[in-house]
């Protein structure tokens, strides 16, 4: 039959089991007893082991720069000494209940790091004080790893902050500069186009009046060949101009309201010059979110390569639109010549044609204003 044995039975193994450095010391500051780890840690440090009956403030102030390697300060290790000092006297006067500082205890081998911790206690009438020092090096090394890695953290991420936002102020920059360019590009383009103009219709005037009033007279017939030449290509130049002054100005930013495309459409229609046998076909067409003017112009160039470029069959042109989530589709097909699929996207680009310089031929820019208008209005093509 097991009896219970009293707590007391076991006080003193306990106290020499604790892994912790302990010292009891009495009211005037005497160690009246330590326990076996206190003993082996003062011996492992050049100590006799035997404090007991040793002043324990004359131990912190003996403790003053004789611990630390040759990089740490004794001003360190004496500053440690006296603040467990003034903790010890702050507990046994009542001021707090207590006291607990960490500190590092390096010897010129190994990085140690300790708890000292100081409480009070009474026995037999008498004030007493239990000094703990704990050893925490393994916890307190892996916290300065984190704080390490942390602060190496903050240092990258501040190099990094840095380098974006000196990224940032150069791209503001260089789009800064490319706004500028592109507003410049569009004025020089609108000042030459309109300059180019004038001295067109002065070269296409005169040579009609050379055609008209020397016609048959004064001139042979390679003469009269050479100014209709002459008249064509002014003819050509002028719209050419006209062409590369309208894709000029679908790169500014123009207002947009709810465009109805089947009635653009219906109006595109009715002003192109269709043949007896042409048939169209337009489905209902939803109504978009974009600028009537161009829109006009986006209907009106790809109906009218329908017409430039038909076959021999009678011209059928069909135009549709499918909504998908928040995108409409629009579909334009005609049975003309078509398009052959390694040239599908060169024909896009500016001034590339697939065909000569025929009369219905053009400049190879209104599929180049097509994409410019469908972009500009965040689509594609």
């Amino acid at each position: 039959m097991l009896t219970a044995s009293p707590p007391e039975r076991f006080a003193v193994a306990a106290f020499d089991a604790l892994l912790a450095h302990i010292a009891i010391i009495d009211a005037d500051w005497i160690i009246v007893a330590v326990n076996h780890a206190r003993t082996a840690f003062a011996r492992s440090n050049g100590g006799t082991g035997n404090d007991v009956g040793i002043n324990y403030l004359s131990i912190c102030d003996g403790a003053q720069g004789q611990n630390g390697t040759a990089e740490d300060s004794p001003a360190e290790y004496d500053t440690d000494a006296r603040a467990i000092a003034a903790g010890i006297r702050a507990v046994m006067n009542g001021e707090q209940q207590v006291y607990e500082l960490e500190y590092p205890c390096h010897t010129l081998t190994e990085q140690r790091y300790y708890v000292a911790r100081v409480t009070r206690f009474t026995q037999d009438g008498g004030q007493y004080a239990l000094v703990a020092h704990e050893n925490i090096t393994r916890r307190k090394l892996a916290e300065l790893e984190v704080t390490a890695l942390n602060a190496s953290l903050e240092r990258r991420v501040q190099q990094r902050t840095t380098a974006l936002e000196a990224s940032e102020a150069v791209l503001q920059h260089l789009n800064g500069e490319l706004v500028d360019r592109n507003e410049e590009l569009s004025q020089f383009v609108y000042v030459a186009s309109h300059d180019l103009q004038e001295p067109l219709r002065t070269l296409g005037a005169y040579a009609d009046i050379l055609r008209q009033r020397y016609r048959g007279k004064q001139l042979d017939d390679r003469a009269d060949s050479y100014l209709g030449h002459i008249t064509e290509q002014v003819g050509r130049a002028r719209q050419l101009v006209r062409d590369v002054l309208a894709l000029s100005t679908i790169s500014e930013e123009v207002p947009r309201e709810a465009a109805d495309l089947g009635e653009l459409c219906q109006g595109v229609l009715a002003e192109l010059p269709w043949h007896p046998d042409a048939e169209w076909h337009v489905s209902d067409l939803p109504p978009v979110w974009a600028n009537p003017p161009q829109m006009r112009q986006l209907l009106g160039n790809l109906l009218g390569n329908a017409l430039k470029f038909r076959s021999d069959s009678p011209l059928c042109v069909e135009l549709s639109a499918r909504a998908d989530d928040d995108i409409t589709q629009f579909t334009l097909r005609d049975n003309g010549i078509g398009v052959a699929p390694e040239y599908a996207e060169k024909v896009f680009g500016m001034f590339q044609r697939l065909h000569g310089r025929t009369p219905t031929g053009g400049n190879g820019i209104g599929l180049a204003v097509c994409r410019r208008i469908v972009e500009r209005h965040g689509g594609r093509i």
